[in-house]
């Protein structure tokens, strides 16, 4: 077989709104504010979506933790988190579109 490679990703600085945003919503849902963690810049798609649309804020999340034994056996999803980080998405993506209207 013969190794491929793809260009890593940085994410730009995020924009204050969207920053705001997300704190407000992981207050609400969690109760603490937002934590950021720069994990994940190999993932080659958001090299493509950050090329193709440079003026673009991304938010990409996941659930894991510790317990989660991501990608091997016995990989674990806890719902209830997994509900109010679903609750978080939708809440900064509505106040994105109040802000855009």
């Amino acid at each position: 077989f013969e190794v491929e490679h793809v260009q890593g990703w940085n994410a730009p600085p995020i924009a204050p709104w969207l920053e705001a945003a997300i704190d407000r919503a992981s207050r609400d849902h969690f109760g603490k504010e937002a934590l950021y963690m720069g994990e994940g810049g190999s993932i080659p798609f958001m090299g493509m979506l950050g090329e193709r649309f440079p003026e673009a804020q991304f938010m990409i999340t996941g659930v894991l933790g510790p317990g989660s034994n991501a990608h091997g056996p016995n990989e674990f999803l806890d719902i209830p988190t997994a509900k109010r980080l679903t609750a978080c998405v939708a809440q900064v993506i509505a106040e994105h579109h109040q802000r855009t209207k």
